[in-house]
């Protein structure tokens, strides 16, 4: 299967044949520059239009502070192509191939070197040292859950059995006694922990209440209405201790599903979903299901409404995982979406627009 980054890779290539062919015939014939010194100046003009593209689009979720010292090797990279495509296009003629045939199959071999160079070496992740003993904190924010946190609790005490973790409960003064159900549950579990807020403030403040108050190097967040399947836990943990800033349970790769939701909220979710895609390249930056090195977490994190995760992946160039998984629809209680979470993301979407592309 062709991946869509390579697809974006070739259709940047296509430009930069368009732009290296109409600068040559714009020097050559309006300007009437010697060709050969045209030609060099359309090839290095061509090579960087095609740098810019991919480092904002093609991989542009492997961008890191100081992204012109890439040009160099991509420029170097996009040379030895140029040297690829010659050299196959003069053996295939003097093989008796017809030019076209020669020069596509040149083309082809070129377009396969450039991309895998360029993926493995100049925008090649940087790996973060491995993990040897990571503490994992788990933040789980609520708000009338008391029929869903025993049997979230008990599972995630199961699938993480044998590792070093805590789990922090922040509750905004549920009326339905969630508090004192967990109260109670803290006799059962250890490194369980309650945070109680005065009301109901958020589910990104109480994300963001639960890290503060976190011992662990490695921070976990999840829905307590048993949507988030805490099964795949030791996967996301995995991940992060194996090099990745985030790892992201992720609905929308091969693996996972929405489950059965009506038509109404896969239309909501695809629209949000296709809101934040200027700000992320992931493909479910609407996941509440995460797990992330604390020290990978942005300074400025100042989010509105109830996608924690956005905010941080729109304000920090981080290495991101996506693990599949299934949603399930809650059992028990009521859906936190309402109209005003829907005006609280476009605001929050807006926010991040002006502080990513520096808008006023």
């Amino acid at each position: 299967m062709v991946s869509a980054r390579f697809l974006r890779f070739c259709l940047v290539g296509l430009s930069g044949v368009l732009v290296n062919e109409g600068l040559l015939w714009l020097l050559t014939e309006k300007f009437a520059i010697y060709y050969l010194f045209s030609a060099l100046i359309a090839i290095e003009v061509s090579i960087f239009n095609n740098y810019l593209l991919n480092e904002f689009w093609t991989f542009r979720d492997r961008r890191q502070k100081a992204s012109l010292k890439r040009f160099p090797r991509f420029n170097l990279v996009s040379m030895g192509g140029l040297i690829i495509n010659l050299s196959v296009l003069f053996i295939l003629t003097q093989a008796g191939l017809y030019y076209l045939t020669s020069n596509l199959f040149g083309i082809a071999c070129a377009t396969f070197w450039n991309y895998w160079i360029n993926l493995n070496w100049t925008w090649k992740l940087a790996k973060r040292p491995k993990l040897e003993n990571p503490f994992l904190s788990i933040v789980i924010p609520t708000y009338n859950e008391k029929e869903n946190i025993p049997e979230l609790l008990s599972r995630i005490y199961r699938s993480l059995k044998g590792r070093q973790f805590e789990v922090i409960v922040v509750d905004d003064n549920s009326p339905d006694g969630t508090a004192e159900i967990v109260r109670k549950l803290k006799r059962k579990y250890r490194n369980l922990r309650l945070v109680c807020r005065k009301g109901k403030l958020g589910l990104s403040s109480a994300v963001l209440a639960g890290f503060e108050k976190a011992k662990g190097n490695v921070l976990a967040v999840m829905d307590a209405d048993l949507s988030h399947p805490p099964e795949k836990l030791p996967q996301l943990l995995s991940a992060v201790q194996n090099g990745w800033d985030v790892a992201v349970g992720s609905r929308y790769i091969a693996g996972g599903s929405c489950g059965e939701w009506s038509w109404k909220r896969r239309l909501i979710s695809w629209g949000a979903t296709l809101l934040a895609k200027p700000l992320t390249s992931i493909k479910d930056p609407m996941s509440g299901f995460f797990c992330i090195r604390k020290e990978s977490l942005p300074d400025n994190l100042n989010p509105k409404g109830f996608k924690i995760l956005l905010e941080i992946l729109a304000k920090a160039d981080l290495k991101v995982k996506e693990i599949p998984y299934k949603f399930e629809n809650r059992r028990y209680g009521e859906s936190k979406l309402n109209q005003q979470e829907i005006l609280n993301y476009l605001h929050h979407c807006l926010s991040l627009y002006k502080n990513k592309f520096k808008l006023k």
